[in-house]
């Protein structure tokens, strides 16, 4: 009986550790995904990618360190999402991301895509109208979104947000070859890129 009780144990430790093993492989994954992911949104900012790292190396320091940006967010103490947060913050502050209410009005969403653009450099003339007559046509944020997303789609830039759980979008444009890559690290990083409004 004792040989049994013996088996027993060992197995059970044995499944700790390839659950510890488990764990550490995701979250290596994890990490990995998001740096990457940090790196790609931003051009390779060495500002943004930085800023995500402190807050997965040493949250509680990112968090001292950031604490006026993050009262803002109501946060004043390291959370799972931190370093999802970290990006995010890190983008806005490079202007490569623009966070706007549920309930914005055209203006202000057309001021915010059009800055966008502008950061990237990219000058789309052809485009001004069309995007200025999307949101003309009268509705509600997602609505505005959804038009100026199709017409920015036609030229080959994708309007898409950055889901930080909350009543705001966080917007951001980038090029349509993109897509797929942002879309996959995002998932692998544990985040949400949406990137339509459809």
């Amino acid at each position: 009986m004792g040989w049994l009780r013996w088996w027993c144990r060992s197995r059970k430790t044995e499944t700790n550790a390839d659950v510890e093993t488990v764990d550490q492989e995701s979250s290596i994954v994890k990490r990995t995904a998001l740096i990457t992911l940090s790196a790609q949104l931003s051009a390779d900012s060495e500002i943004v990618v930085s800023e995500v790292v402190l807050a997965l190396e040493h949250p509680e320091l990112y968090v001292e360190q950031w604490a006026d940006r993050l009262a803002n967010r109501g946060i004043e103490e390291p959370i799972p999402e931190l370093a999802w947060i970290a990006l995010v913050e890190a983008l806005d502050e490079q202007g490569l991301v623009w966070e706007i209410d549920w309930k914005a009005d055209a203006e202000d969403i057309l001021f915010a895509v059009h800055s966008l653009l502008d950061r990237r450099g990219w000058h789309l003339p052809s485009a001004d109208r069309q995007l200025e007559q999307a949101v003309r046509s009268g509705g509600h944020t997602y609505d505005y979104l959804c038009k100026l997303h199709e017409s920015l789609r036609s030229h080959g830039i994708v309007l898409g947000s950055l889901d930080i759980n909350s009543d705001s979008y966080v917007l951001i444009v980038f090029r349509e070859e993109e897509v797929e890559e942002v879309q996959q690290l995002a998932k692998a990083s544990g985040y949400t890129f949406h990137s339509s409004f459809g």
